[in-house]
């Protein structure tokens, strides 16, 4: 997750960092809405509770002939605080799954794009030359029994993973 307070503070910053990654810069504004919108629900929450709170000592302290008006209305006031519970439920999720969807900012100096606009800065040393077919880290894993990639990406999402015991050491599976 985001750091909010940054976002509020800057938000031209996360604005440029979206357009290096040619994503779409209107996500920051979406975020900057759901985090106000949740800001708001939960700030008129906690101010029913806190009403709701002075009231039950109210209620309590009421002579014995008010208290049936008092506790009808305390029940009201409490379906009031269980309506705005729920509305700041509603916005969380949203908030959640907008602020999610935002990538970290990207560090100034690092060329826009993805990774087809890469930038070679530098290499070191000589590509090895093989006399067969080198395989891929994801290959040789898979070979090796040591990773499970589609129970990694069917949990996780893309270019996840999971480790797995090794064959020749203690393991767990059968």
């Amino acid at each position: 997750m985001i750091d909010l307070h940054l976002l509020r503070e800057n938000p031209d910053a996360f604005r440029r960092s979206q357009d290096a990654r040619r994503a779409p810069v209107e996500l920051v504004d979406d975020v900057i809405a759901a985090d106000q919108a949740r800001r708001e629900a939960l700030t008129a929450f906690e101010s029913l509770r806190a009403e709701q709170n002075a009231f039950g000592k109210t209620v309590a302290k009421a002579p014995k002939e008010e208290k049936a008006a008092l506790v009808a209305q305390a029940q009201e006031l409490a379906a009031r605080v269980k309506q705005a519970q729920h509305a700041v439920g509603e916005v969380e999720e949203v908030f959640t799954r907008v602020a999610g969807s935002l990538p970290n900012l990207v560090l100034d100096g690092v060329p826009a794009g993805g990774e087809a606009d890469f930038t070679t800065l530098r290499e070191v040393g000589t590509t090895p030359r093989f006399d067969f077919a080198p395989r891929d880290h994801v290959e040789l894993g898979e070979l090796l029994d040591a990773i499970d990639l589609q129970r990694g990406v069917k949990v996780s999402g893309s270019r996840f993973y999971f480790l797995r015991a090794s064959a020749h050491g203690s393991s767990s599976r059968s």
